[in-house]
């Protein structure tokens, strides 16, 4: 009996395009045994259309093939910003040197040769996937060394204490890096605290990079309209969407936002939208839970973001809770699907209780890993007392 040698300690996916269905099921079932999960697809035409709904961990790909033959297809990867940066080899039996240096210099990790022993063939993939594993988790420790070294947070080390209300927060980056979601708290006194959270469109470092300058402009925004005793949140996020907008380092760069002002006199909460989810309210007294939707546009979509008011009267029990959508992106067959209706069902039995936060966390939030997470995750609950 053939044995494979380890696969990584995470089921990767593989995304095998072969148009040769004898070779296809061969490497299709040493993959499985291997303990990977796998996806096939006979021509490149056929993985470009399937590319647009799945992301899988690795394309391992044949050269000969009709119609559009490895390169073409690899070529037609790196042109797609969503999908260049997937791991690409080569599983071929054409291996003369000038096509393998071609196919390597199109950033592919190697060119096997199809008559290599199968457990040969796995073994390399291992050893290519354990590799890019070992870099993912060196990119994480260093990004978060920077962070460290430049003393920038964008989520807090704490949930400030307002009198009248519970405040939990909870964040996981995806995959662990420092990506775009961003939350903070801004206390003005006694009575006022803003709560606010983003997300910028993008995945990783690439969208955490610009995540200060948001935050930068989102405080100061509150800030400068507090010492104008100005507290319309449709006036203040008009304000830092203006600045945005005129930045020219942020061109093209967008942004959700979901903005709250508590008011401990009035056991009002305030809030208004950018571009972001409809806030999730429920009422124990009538055992009903409600969306609250802003009608914002996008932070740096539009100079003139329209954006509303809307005022949350909340009584004691009473809660809210604002979320990215990284919290509704789920895996469906393997591929991305947004669902809103989803989550609200899976928190809507937690919702009401002396812990609903402890609930949420421990039978919803802490399920969420590396095999089911698509996006940054966020959320902040409120409670009045």
């Amino acid at each position: 009996m053939i044995s494979f040698p380890d696969a990584p300690t995470t089921v990767k996916k593989i995304l095998l395009v072969e148009d040769n269905l004898l070779f296809r099921t061969v490497i299709e079932h040493a993959l499985l045994k291997a303990g990977y999960n796998c996806v096939l697809c006979e021509s490149a035409t056929e993985a470009l259309e399937m590319l647009l709904v799945e992301t899988p961990d690795l394309i391992l790909s044949d050269y000969d093939m009709p119609e559009m033959n490895g390169f073409d297809f690899r070529q037609a990867v790196l042109l797609n910003p969503n999908i260049r940066d997937i791991p690409f080899v080569f599983l071929t039996s054409f291996t003369d040197n000038k096509l393998v240096l071609e196919g390597l210099n199109m950033s592919a990790l190697d060119f096997i040769n199809k008559e290599t022993p199968i457990p040969v063939i796995i073994t390399k993939l291992n050893n290519i996937i354990k590799t890019l594993e070992n870099e993912h988790l060196r990119s994480v420790r260093e990004l978060k060394v920077a962070a460290e070294a430049l003393n920038v947070k964008s989520i807090p080390s704490h949930a400030p204490t307002v009198s009248g209300y519970r405040i939990h927060y909870w964040h996981k980056g995806y995959r662990g890096y420092p990506g775009g979601d961003f939350i903070d708290f801004v206390q003005v006194d006694s009575r006022f605290c803003f709560a606010f959270l983003g997300d910028i469109m993008g995945k990783k470092w690439k969208a955490w990079f610009f995540t200060f300058g948001f935050l930068s402009y989102i405080r100061a925004a509150i800030r400068f309209c507090v010492l104008d005793h100005d507290f319309d949140l449709a006036t203040i996020v008009q304000k830092i969407n203006k600045l945005i907008y005129l930045d020219e380092s942020l061109q093209n760069i967008l942004s959700s936002l979901s903005l709250l002002l508590l008011d401990t006199c009035t056991g009002e909460v305030h809030y208004t939208g950018a571009g972001d989810l409809p806030l999730i309210s429920h009422s124990p007294e009538t055992g009903r839970t409600a969306t609250v939707q802003s009608t914002g546009l996008l932070l740096g979509l539009l100079e003139d973001g329209m954006y509303d008011n809307r005022v949350v009267r909340m009584k004691a029990g009473d809660q809210l809770a604002i979320f990215t959508d990284g919290m509704i992106d789920i895996p469906s067959n393997g591929s991305k699907k947004s669902d809103y209706p989803f989550f609200v069902e899976k928190i809507t039995p937690y919702l009401g209780k002396p812990d609903s936060f402890g609930l949420i966390r421990t039978h919803v939030l802490e399920l969420i890993d590396d095999t089911n997470q698509m996006d940054d995750a966020s959320i902040i609950f409120i409670e009045k007392q």
